[in-house]
């Protein structure tokens, strides 16, 4: 058994690290690897700002960043990085901050083509032709109060010769990436430069249209190669929200099991909504709660008034899917002492790499684990980079097991 906790604080991470590879001056057709490496290396920064400090070990070799946007409206906060002729849009994920929290409850869907009122200002949003493309309304909220900032500095990247842009996200921030890229595709050019290029990678996250949605998405921009959403499918937040034919997917006291491990200390208001949604008519309190949510968060935002939600609840997972082994999670005795007491392990025989074959002498995985963004880095370091899984110093965070 490796012992993945002796490392120390700082995890030894930048002699683990081997992201040399340069971008080329123009983004590349179709899945590329080290894109997609150096993408959900940058989704991590949160992580690490977060538990350690300090960042610097996730950003790859080459990246630069040169704007962190204010926390706007839900909670919501975007990066924005450049290499060479390359620039990077990154959205953060969920946080503990309940407001972040109400925006993934707040899963109505309203049209793909309307106008969202946030506090006096009129968000004119224009996702796709389709007049039955439906979206969630809780992301659409949350690129509506990021999306003006996020244009502004595309303009800046644009003066400075930097026309291909990487759009990427992990969980509630791929949720945003993949709306934000339909908002950016359509914008009119009066608003938006000329000629500038975007692919997305959208990194864990949740379905955020239906059917109609995502097959014009998949028209659009993933039969070009320029948007890809990857996925563990033993991720749950991957299959969020619910839709009318997955009713039974989650028990109400799973998903209690999963907040309550996840870390955020949830306001009792959004808990309880969100515990509610999974029993009854998926619809009808979707829209419930979303009518409630809309009117909670004015006290911190400013008065919001939403389209008029659609009479569905049909999501469906977002087209460009590439999916991950499921993670693997180490084998930690749930007590050390059982190695030091010999009828136990006489009675707990071992297979021939020294495993006990009685599995539940082990941890389980606590809730969330195949949803930590870490762990994507690291599932795509093992599959395209093996040398650099290899080096990698510390395979799981500490603070994950």
């Amino acid at each position: 058994m490796i012992d993945l906790l002796s490392a120390p604080r700082h995890l030894l991470f930048v002699a683990a690290f081997a992201l040399g590879a340069s971008l080329p001056a123009q983004l590349l057709t179709g899945f590329d690897p080290e894109e997609a490496r150096d993408m959900v290396s940058l989704c991590t920064t949160h992580t690490f700002k977060d538990l350690y400090g300090d960042d610097q070990a996730m950003i790859p070799d080459g990246y630069d960043r040169v704007h962190i946007a204010f926390e706007r409206g839900l909670d919501n906060m975007f990066q924005v990085f450049r290499k060479g002729a390359i620039g990077v849009i990154e959205f953060r994920g969920s946080t503990a901050d309940p407001l972040s929290w109400m925006e993934n409850i707040h899963s109505a869907m309203i049209p793909a083509r309307g106008t969202i009122a946030i506090d006096g200002r009129m968000f004119d949003y224009d996702l796709a032709d389709d007049t039955a493309a439906a979206v969630h309304a809780g992301y659409t909220l949350g690129i509506g109060f990021l999306a003006d900032d996020v244009v502004d500095e595309l303009i800046k990247l644009r003066e400075k010769g930097v026309r291909d842009i990487l759009i990427t996200g992990h969980s509630q921030g791929g949720a945003l990436a993949l709306l934000m890229r339909a908002y950016l595709e359509r914008l009119s050019t009066t608003r938006l430069p000329g000629g500038m290029r975007f692919k997305t990678y959208a990194f864990a996250n949740p379905m955020v249209g239906n059917t109609a949605f995502a097959a014009e998405y998949e028209r659009s921009y993933v039969a070009d190669g320029s948007s890809f959403s990857i996925v563990n499918p033993k991720d749950p937040v991957t299959k969020m929200p619910l839709s009318y034919d997955d009713g039974s997917l989650l028990a109400p006291q799973r998903i209690a099991g999963m907040l309550m491990g996840q870390g955020p200390s949830l306001r009792s208001t959004a808990r309880d909504a969100f515990f509610q949604m999974f029993s009854g008519q998926v619809t009808g309190l979707a829209r419930y709660f979303s009518n409630s949510i809309t009117k909670r968060i004015t006290g911190s935002v400013g008065e919001v008034r939403m389209p008029p939600f659609r009479e569905e609840m049909n999501y469906t997972p977002m087209p460009g899917r590439v999916e991950l082994d499921p993670f693997p999670y180490p084998l930690i005795l749930r007590d050390s002492t059982i190695l030091r007491n010999d009828s136990i392990m006489r009675a707990n025989p071992r297979d021939a790499n020294g495993v006990f074959t009685d599995r539940s002498v082990y941890k389980a995985p606590p809730n969330f684990f195949q949803h930590k963004p870490y762990n994507y880095y690291v599932a795509i370091l093992e599959r395209y980079f093996p040398d650099s899984y290899a080096r990698l110093a510390v395979k799981v965070l500490p603070e994950n097991l």
